[in-house]
């Protein structure tokens, strides 16, 4: 044990030291999916703010598509959020959210990314997530979870959501730790626990302790054919029954638990812990190999986001390792890696743009504005009529912010949002009533 942590101790140093003021930053892939569609596996990620899409051919990861979602009202590229494949009579779909639209694409001829349809809402839900639970496709939000058919038509939905408290009074939202393997079960690592959710009754089934340093993070916990739940923490890999009562357990090295997977009836799992990955036996919950991956793909290795996937009767594990996605064998040998490249500098990404969801109302109600067009997570000013309140971009540049009508006479105003740091500007107006 001593030589493995020291080993990662070494491994982590040589991540640390390729990092240096004045190195040109690259993008991070931290998430994603994968599928076996015909025999051929196929990966896919939004990370890079497109959606790419990508085949594993002859050892080597073939991007067959990237393409961001087009604005007409501000005839800008805006950024996709997040995407899901699904095989639907024997059909390959990619499923993706931005913003408040649903999209639908085909993936034709192994090249060509056939957008299907494309659902907009009109009541103010931001989707940050798309995933299946069981046979469904659903969207997740700060608003919850709302369940889709293959018409794009909602037809259930949950007050699921997974708002975490960090090191403020501040909620966060990891939309990326709810997750679903079946039909009936949802689970949702959160504030230091693995909350199951049963679907049928709608209620919670079992809320069982976990140990992160960090309560906020992405983390992804599983469920297998048995109901068996496993999670990493940030010192043991863990296996549960719908009880909560604990089955198993490995130590690991103490750095950052982030996803477990497995490809389905396979007694293997594996599980993602920064450093690199780890095969255990799913019943016994013992070692079978490992492999870091801070430098197997290109420097500044962090293993994050993992899929596993049946390739005829043979694992593949998809591993979003920060400045690559790899490809593993099931015996973590790797097979093919996708580097990511370097970041341009910090600009606004789409031309700005404010809109209202009420352009009237009396003093003292409140409104929301929501907009775009700024830095990453950039300080703001918002001004109504003379009234002065802060707040800040997203990491998209995009906001939303809630606001009170000034207490002043009936007259037409202006809202102005202000850019701290890229002084860029833009006015609403507004009718106090």
């Amino acid at each position: 044990m001593k030589k493995i942590i020291l080993l990662s101790i070494i491994c982590l140093i040589a991540v640390l030291a390729v990092t240096h003021n004045g190195q040109s930053k690259i993008k991070s892939y931290y998430s994603g999916d994968a599928i076996n569609f015909n025999d051929q596996l196929y990966v896919g990620s939004t990370n890079t703010d497109s959606l790419e899409v990508f085949k594993l051919q002859n050892k080597k990861l073939i991007q067959l598509a990237q393409v961001r979602p087009y604005n007409d009202k501000t005839a800008a590229y805006g950024r996709f959020y997040d995407l899901k494949f699904a095989s639907e009579n024997g059909r390959l779909f990619v499923y993706a959210v931005t913003d408040f639209s649903l999209y639908k694409y085909e993936l034709v001829g192994d090249n060509q990314l056939v957008l299907i349809s494309k659902e907009r809402n009109t009541y103010w839900e931001w989707y940050n997530r798309i995933d299946k639970f069981g046979d469904n496709i659903v969207t997740i939000s700060d608003k919850g979870v709302k369940i889709w058919n293959a018409d794009l038509q909602v037809i259930d939905g949950y007050n699921l959501t997974s708002l975490e408290n960090g090191p403020s009074t501040e909620a966060y939202s990891s939309h990326y730790n709810i997750r679903s393997y079946n039909n009936r079960y949802v689970l949702n690592v959160q504030n230091n626990n693995l909350i199951v959710f049963n679907q049928d009754a709608r209620v919670q089934a079992a809320n069982i302790p976990l140990n992160y340093k960090q309560t906020v993070g992405n983390r992804q916990a599983f469920q297998d054919e048995n109901n068996d739940l496993f999670v990493v923490d940030d010192y043991y890999a863990k296996k549960f029954d719908l009880t909560g009562r604990l089955l198993g357990s490995f130590r690991h090295l103490d750095y950052e638990g982030f996803d477990m997977a497995a490809s389905g009836y396979s007694n293997y799992i594996y599980f993602s812990n920064g450093v690199g990955v780890v095969k255990l036996r799913k019943d016994t919950m013992a070692l079978t190999t490992y492999r870091y991956t801070t430098g197997l793909g290109g420097a500044q290795g962090w293993a994050m986001g993992l899929k596993a996937v049946d390739v005829n009767g043979s694992d593949r594990v998809v591993l979003f390792n920060n400045s690559n996605i790899l490809i593993l064998d099931q015996n973590l040998n790797k097979l093919a890696v996708w580097r990511s490249t370097e970041e341009e500098d910090p600009v606004p990404t789409e031309n700005l743009y404010l809109a209202l969801d009420h352009t009237t109302g009396s003093p003292n109600a409140n409104i929301t504005v929501i907009g775009g067009g700024y830095l990453a997570n950039e300080k703001l000013t918002f001004d109504f009529g003379g009234v002065k309140t802060s707040g800040f971009a997203d990491f998209r540049g995009r906001l939303e912010q809630k606001l009170v009508v000034p207490n002043v006479a009936p007259k037409a105003v202006d809202i102005k949002v202000v850019g701290e740091t890229s002084r860029l500007s833009y006015s609403i107006s507004f009718k106090i009533q």
